[in-house]
């Protein structure tokens, strides 16, 4: 054999190739092709986006601390919610409130809601879900010589996107209205964009809130609320996470900072197991 065609017949080598996986908060999952992140009802510490997946059920425990700006105490809420995704698009929750102001200690209202998506994820931009929630006062209004708190209705827009790799985006607007005592309306939105630093396990962002508020004797003279902070959220372990928000008052009429915690767990189907992986070759077909 000649020397010069043992060297022309052996096997070229070619240079390592890296393949970069889908980061895991943006696999699609489920009936409606969602990414993961959306699969948890809650974005932030007070926003919502899309619904869960069929039969995923979720429990938050949440606690909203208000400081207000001038006269009043601290108010101190605390909510238990639990949610359950539904077929077709759906998802139904349900909320328990128990609130301490001062001396006063007790249950303000039981809250029942319900989502709808106007289509599977990705199809309509922005993925714009219907919310509706109706809210039993069963406490009483301390700030108002102690009178029943009303029962009250509350209509929501939500929006959600991803931007790049790292970026997601939700937005909520409302409309919220007391059906008895002040007849308080709140129109206002709510935003929020986070970073994701170690995918969905370590995020940070940044959330605002803006609020006009009226009621039966102020509708020519309404408050105007606008708070903003920064937000963090935190996964221990792949069914929890942790949220947490301090948002600052930047007008007058706006508390001096309202905190928002939340410690959701998910007690359904690990969601690998529930939905099921869409493949990475499928996920922009």
């Amino acid at each position: 054999m000649v020397v010069g065609q043992e060297a022309t017949n052996r096997p070229e080598q070619l240079p390592p190739v890296t393949v970069e996986g889908i980061p895991e908060s943006q696999q699609l999952i489920g009936p409606y092709n969602q990414p993961r992140w959306t699969a948890r009802g809650r974005f932030s510490s007070d926003l919502d986006v899309y619904v869960l997946p069929p039969f995923l059920f979720y429990t938050d425990f949440d606690y909203t601390g208000t400081v207000p700006r001038r006269h009043g105490q601290t108010d101190n809420l605390f909510t238990q919610e639990f949610e359950m995704g539904l077929p077709r698009r759906f998802q139904l929750s349900y909320e328990n409130n128990f609130e301490i102001i001062g001396p006063h200690t007790q249950e303000t209202e039981h809250t029942i809601e319900a989502r709808y998506a106007l289509a599977n994820w990705d199809v309509i931009p922005l993925n714009p879900t219907l919310f509706t929630e109706y809210h039993f006062g069963v406490g009483k209004d301390y700030e108002n010589d102690g009178d029943p708190l009303p029962d009250s209705v509350e209509l929501r827009l939500l929006l959600g996107e991803q931007f790049g790799k790292r970026c997601q985006w939700a937005l909520n607007g409302f409309w919220e209205q007391q059906l008895g005592g002040d007849r308080e309306t709140e129109i206002g939105f709510a935003q929020a964009l986070s970073y994701s630093i170690r995918d969905e396990y370590l995020k940070a962002g940044v959330e605002m809130q803006f609020v006009r508020r009226t009621d039966i004797d102020t509708h020519a003279h309404p408050e105007y609320e606008f708070d903003l902070g920064p937000s963090f959220s935190w996964k221990p372990s792949r069914r929890t996470r942790l949220d947490i928000a301090p948002l600052f008052g930047l007008t007058g009429q706006s508390p001096v900072v309202t905190v928002f915690a939340v410690f959701s767990i998910d007690f359904g189907k690990a969601v690998n197991e529930a939905e099921g992986v869409v493949p990475v070759s499928m996920q922009h077909h």
